[in-house]
């Protein structure tokens, strides 16, 4: 495990293993139908979106747990059979004990496995993105930070954090690291290169700057 993954379960609030769906992990200060409406702007206003529907059971699964018992029990049964029907007519499976943040975007539906152990906030996720474990006997899952981007067909496995605003691009297969605002690519991913942009002098900037000016008298003449 990484020292920054290590760092990300404290910093984040990542529940440890042993304490999974034991307690109410939807973002505080938000009641269930706030959540849910925000949830629902965030596609577009529309209620057949599938990833909505995904999105509001996930929130539901997680509100109940706050209940006392007698209410709880009725609304688990309800929470098991709207998560199977998810996955059934949507192909989306986001277990109630994955941490959520909000404004979270699940664009188009199919081959969805999102088993991370946290996805934050303003994260977008396309068809047929996998999130889980690397190997049977080792439960830790990825943890993916604020504001990524998942090209559609990649799979992020094991102990793997994910930076701030990553762009993880299609059929990618992420099983290290991703550094913040890195676009990673391939099988395992890897960094793209970043080519540094060519300093300009101010001169050249102000040249460039009044061509357009140029040009466009000589077109009033």
């Amino acid at each position: 495990m990484s020292r920054r993954y290590r760092e990300a379960e404290q910093r984040l609030g990542v529940p440890p293993l042993d304490g999974w769906g034991r307690r109410n992990e939807n973002p505080p200060g938000m009641s269930l139908w706030r959540l849910i409406r925000e949830d629902l702007r965030t596609h577009g206003g529309n209620p057949f979106e599938q990833g909505f529907w995904a999105l509001a059971v996930h929130r539901f699964g997680n509100w109940r747990m706050d209940r006392p018992k007698m209410i709880r029990a009725p609304c688990t049964l309800i929470y098991f059979v709207l998560e199977k029907l998810v996955q059934v007519f949507a192909g989306i499976s986001l277990p109630y004990v994955v941490k959520v943040g909000r404004r979270v975007r699940i664009w188009h539906f199919g081959g969805m496995i999102l088993g991370a152990r946290y996805i934050g906030n303003d994260v977008h996720i396309r068809q047929n993105v996998s999130m889980g474990v690397a190997q049977t006997w080792n439960l830790k899952a990825p943890i993916i930070e604020d504001g990524v981007h998942f090209g559609a067909g990649a799979a992020v496995l094991g102990e793997v954090l994910v930076g701030r605003g990553a762009r993880i691009a299609a059929n990618s297969l992420v099983v290290s690291d991703v550094s913040d605002g890195a676009t990673v690519l391939g099988i395992p991913a890897r960094p793209l290169p970043v080519r540094p942009r060519p300093r300009r002098s101010l001169n050249e900037i102000a040249r460039d700057g009044a061509a357009p000016l140029q040009n466009s008298s000589t077109i009033r003449r």
